[in-house]
């Protein structure tokens, strides 16, 4: 303003403290799937693959759609206990049991997973791939059976255990033999 009252109009911006630039929210996560499978898409390690396209694009649909929106986790994050979680125990749900097209996932995610390591920057990609070759059996095995064995081959399943004597009740005679009773005896501070 000037001293006569006028306004001065410039086509300065007026100073600013910090950089400009707004902080954005979070993209919601099926853009951020879009944005993925577009950009594998378009890589040479989709190209390559002996698998029709739609195919191609809808496995790998369904895989980022399991980091994102069920895990909560960018695939460049996953260690190998998540891509165990995702694809031992959610992406079978994302299949029928026996459908043809889990046969090409092990091609596919591998591809991609290349494809990953090459264009971001991944901390955990020794785990990523060992986590990847250990569970894609198990996921096979689940599409194709319908039931995830879950075993891992680690030990047998446990059998709940039973206690063979009685409960030993107050009024009871004391186990220790002594003749009194239990709760006159050893079960007088219990």
């Amino acid at each position: 303003m000037t001293m006569t009252g006028e306004v001065q109009i410039t086509n300065q911006e007026p100073a600013q403290s910090g950089p400009r630039c707004s902080i954005l929210p979070p993209m919601p996560p099926s853009k951020k799937v879009t944005l993925a499978l577009a950009s594998f898409m378009d890589s040479p390690h989709a190209q390559g693959l002996d698998v029709p396209e739609p195919d191609v694009r809808q496995i790998v649909g369904r895989f980022l759609s399991t980091c994102y929106d069920d895990v909560g986790i960018e695939p460049k994050k996953l260690d190998g206990q998540d891509m165990h979680g995702a694809l031992g125990h959610v992406l079978p749900g994302k299949f029928k049991r026996g459908e043809a097209l889990a046969e090409e996932v092990p091609d596919v995610l591998r591809a991609y997973l290349k494809h990953l390591e090459e264009s971001e920057v991944l901390s955990n990609a020794f785990e990523i791939k060992q986590g990847f070759e250990t569970t894609i059996e198990e996921f096979l095995h689940t599409v194709r059976t319908g039931t995830n064995p879950h075993g891992h081959g680690h030990h047998a399943p446990a059998e709940p255990f039973e206690h063979k004597a009685e409960k030993l009740g107050r009024n009871d005679p004391c186990s220790c033999g002594s003749g009194k009773k239990y709760k006159k005896c050893h079960g007088k501070n219990a």
